[in-house]
């Protein structure tokens, strides 16, 4: 049976991730924010079992962390651990379209192109996750072409730690700017299969820390952060009567949600 209009055929617990992740992107849930397993139950109308399996998932991602009470946070991402994903993905990164330069075809650079096209657009609307999924987008196209398939997905969940996380929208603007003049070199380097510069690149350049400085610094040092632990501190959600961001099908006797585009 088909699923009617409106309603996703994934599980609860991949809508429920999906919906955290977003209120999270857009600042609706600040870094440092608790996030509550009652609350959200009782919002979502659902039981907590897919919560708890969607906060798993987060977790592993890099997203919200886990706390000794066993109940969990938004993860508050500093520069320090900006710089740290820049240094993880030089390496990776670096490694691999080294490896893979000979292999790269004229297919693979009209998505190159076509991918950063994409991302420029980003900038007038100061989308950050939009950006993100675009880059990662342009990043496996290269990574792809190794056999390596662990290793991209290592490199894709770093990665999206960084488009996650709500940053200032005054610097957002040169920070997609800056990557996309790095990816219309990468695109030069690539065409001429210049595999010892192309590695470089990526590991001295494009995921210098240093050379991204300013902007990272002023993106993620000033982002806004929950206020400390505190039964009072944090904004409840709002209840299921005014305001639900996943409304309740039920099919063949399972309930399934549809998320609010």
């Amino acid at each position: 049976m088909r699923s009617p209009p409106g309603i996703r055929a994934e599980s609860l617990t991949d809508q429920v991730y999906s919906l955290l992740e977003r209120e999270i992107v857009e600042g609706r849930m600040k870094p440092g924010q608790r996030i509550r397993e009652k609350e959200l139950s009782q919002r979502l109308g659902i039981s907590r079992t897919p919560i708890r399996e969607a906060l798993l998932k987060l977790e592993m991602a890099g997203i919200v962390v886990c706390n000794s009470r066993r109940s969990y946070n938004v993860r508050i991402l500093t520069a320090a651990d900006v710089s740290e994903i820049f240094e993880i993905l030089g390496i990776l990164e670096g490694a691999v379209v080294t490896s893979v330069a000979e292999e790269i075809t004229d297919k693979d650079l009209e998505l190159l192109e076509q991918y950063n096209e994409k991302m420029a657009e980003t900038a007038s609307t100061e989308d950050f996750h939009t950006f993100g999924l675009w880059n990662e987008k342009f990043h496996d196209v290269l990574l792809s072409k190794s056999r390596n398939h662990s290793l991209r997905d290592i490199c894709d969940s770093i990665r999206r730690r960084i488009y996650v996380f709500p940053v200032q929208p005054r610097t957002l603007s040169h920070l997609i700017e800056q990557s996309v003049r790095e990816h219309k070199e990468i695109i030069r380097l690539a065409k001429a299969k210049d595999a010892s510069a192309l590695g470089a690149y990526f590991r001295d350049i494009h995921w210098n820390y240093q050379a991204h400085l300013p902007y990272v610094e002023e993106a993620f040092q000033k982002a806004p952060v929950a206020p400390a632990e505190g039964t009072d501190h944090f904004d409840r959600l709002p209840s299921p009567r005014k305001s639900s961001a996943l409304s309740t099908k039920r099919r063949g006797g399972k309930r399934l949600l549809s998320i609010a585009k």
